[in-house]
């Protein structure tokens, strides 16, 4: 046989057997999205990209309910913290020109911002370990009205510069804040004199040709083919009907289209940006010598031997989930209008089955580690997330290590991958860290992002004496006051647009309202109530309550 004629032969099985695993992919993914292929709700639009070509590419529901307009790969929806990695690109850019430094102190151009023990610095706002408050959340704590107040980013920056203190050191840990990219976006537009979404065209976006990608900026400009995002309440689909103007953290619209450009960008396959995407893609050391998970707008992470990164979103009406593989030049974007649609569930679902298809295993990429298999018994107990009134609950049951967390309603089976870290059986992207740490017990990590966990000593209920913790309380960075009463037995918590908030003990003169927010209380020598600190999502860290008395 001629070495031509071999060279055909084994192009066409190549060829074929590369078909044959595309079909068997598009099967799969149809079979797993079916259930959203619906003429009368709201959706999704998904594009898988392999060495730089689309391999699936399909919408599925409404974009817009009142119009019965198709989910399609064109449609234009909100990306949400997606939007943190192009709000990084425009520093890659100034950085290149000369006009921002990573190590410069943020207030260099925020003069206005606190002076801290410790210097904020540009690259701590990339990585989210600067440990300034996530500003979401201290508007929910201050009682900030979002149906009926508008906010923007002088807002944030507005409520920033009243902290008087950070949640930790500047690059000690990861502590995800939106807050950190809504100045990052403040900061260059005081350098450039433009608004973000324009520079960010010019030097980026339009470069790329992402011309259906756009920092919403301004209300009022018509979008062409631009999904509506919707909450299911009580079987009704609402829309979003509230007023603000805060960017760079989120308040992006693209399409999976466009998404598919950036993918390629992140993969390192156009020439012009590959510096872009190393340096998204570049982490840090922390000051405990151990790596950042979070890089600069993604999370990089290890998935079945593979280097990943990825990121997700999360906001009113639809969630979105980002999924890159270099090395297997692998790329899938998820953009749901239905804010109930898990996207990055199925982002890793797809992520499976192009894995498995191509046969794809972490043998191909690393030594896999040998590891002594612990005694479960080191990780048994109670647990409760650092700044938070979130707990967690780890058991044995059937010789298998499991979690169970307060807001969850099914216990995930955990499986060990290396020592003192485990994952749960069905989502290998949520992992558990027990390694042995000063300032925490355990790390519970989604795709990169991680949460603090302590052990805790919960209180028994009925040993506590409610009454004791009566009172007014207010706090200067949140400008609110806040009124605990003792009701039916009950301690509740009534402040600006929130009455009746039942509370529950949580550990020695602490209260939780069993949503990741913690009361704690603080005591003189006479064991009288003195004042309050607060806390809140893992994000914001102990806001001074004085009692009213004391003032």
């Amino acid at each position: 046989m001629s070495i031509l004629r071999q060279s055909c032969l084994l192009v066409c099985f190549f060829i074929c057997w590369f078909t044959t695993a595309q079909e068997k992919i598009v099967q799969r993914i149809d079979a797993l999205l079916e259930i959203y292929d619906t003429n009368d709700t709201p959706g999704l639009s998904v594009k898988v990209i392999h060495q730089g070509k689309s391999i699936y590419a399909k919408g599925f529901g409404l974009s817009n309910l009142d119009y019965t307009i198709k989910n399609s790969d064109s449609t234009i929806f909100d990306i949400a913290s997606l939007a943190k990695q192009f709000t990084a690109s425009v520093i890659w850019a100034l950085s290149k020109e000369g006009k921002i430094s990573l190590d410069d102190d943020i207030r260099l151009y925020l003069p206005e911002f606190p002076e801290y023990e410790e210097q904020v610095k540009i690259k701590h706002l990339l990585n989210h370990t600067s440990g300034i408050r996530n500003y979401h959340t201290l508007m929910y704590l201050a009682g900030f009205n979002y149906d009926t107040s508008y906010y923007d980013n002088s807002t944030v920056l507005g409520l920033a510069v009243r902290q008087k203190s950070l949640n930790h050191l500047p690059g000690e840990k990861v502590s995800y804040s939106n807050t950190n990219y809504n100045l990052l976006t403040i900061i260059v537009e005081r350098i450039v004199e433009q608004n973000l979404n324009t520079y960010l065209k010019r030097k980026i976006l339009d470069p790329l040709e992402m011309h259906s990608t756009f920092v919403r900026v301004e209300h009022g400009n018509p979008i062409k083919n631009k999904a509506v995002g919707y909450q299911k309440q009580k079987d009704i689909f609402k829309y979003n009907t509230k007023d603000q103007l805060s960017y760079g953290a989120g308040s992006m619209g693209s399409s999976t289209n466009d998404m598919a450009i950036w993918m390629r960008m992140l993969n390192e396959q156009n020439e012009k940006f590959k510096s872009l995407a190393q340096f998204l893609k570049e982490i840090e050391v922390l000051s405990s010598g151990e790596k950042a998970k979070y890089a600069r707008g993604l999370m990089i992470d290890d998935y079945k031997g593979f280097t990943v990164a990825n990121h997700s979103g999360f906001g009113f009406g639809g969630r979105s989930q980002l999924i890159t593989i270099t090395e297997k030049q692998i790329g899938i974007i998820v953009l749901t209008n239905l804010q109930s649609i898990d996207a990055p569930r199925i982002g890793y679902q797809i992520l499976d089955i192009l894995l498995s298809t191509y046969e794809m295993t972490s043998e191909e990429n690393v030594d896999i580690k040998p590891f002594n298999k612990q005694d479960f018994k080191g990780f048994i107990g109670e647990y409760k997330e650092i700044n938070s009134d979130m707990t967690m609950r780890l058991f044995v049951e059937n010789d298998t290590l499991k979690s169970m967390g307060s807001m969850g309603r099914l216990a995930s089976a955990l499986v060990q991958y290396d020592q003192n870290k485990f994952h749960r059986v069905q989502s290998e992207q949520v992992k558990y860290d027990f390694s042995p740490s000063a300032t925490h017990d355990m790390v519970i990590s989604f795709g990169g992002t991680p949460f603090y966990f302590e052990r805790a000593n919960f209180i028994d209920a009925d040993s506590v004496v409610l009454n004791a913790f009566e009172g007014s309380f207010s706090s200067e960075e949140l400008d609110v006051n806040y009124h605990f009463f003792v009701e039916n037995e009950t301690l509740k918590l009534s402040y600006k647009g929130n009455d009746n908030v039942i509370l529950k003990p949580v550990q020695l003169n602490q209260f939780g309202n069993n949503d990741r927010t913690l009361y704690h209380f603080i005591k003189d020598k006479s064991n009288s109530v003195t004042g309050m600190l607060l806390s809140c999502d893992g994000t914001v860290k102990e806001i001074v309550f004085k009692k009213e008395k004391d003032r």
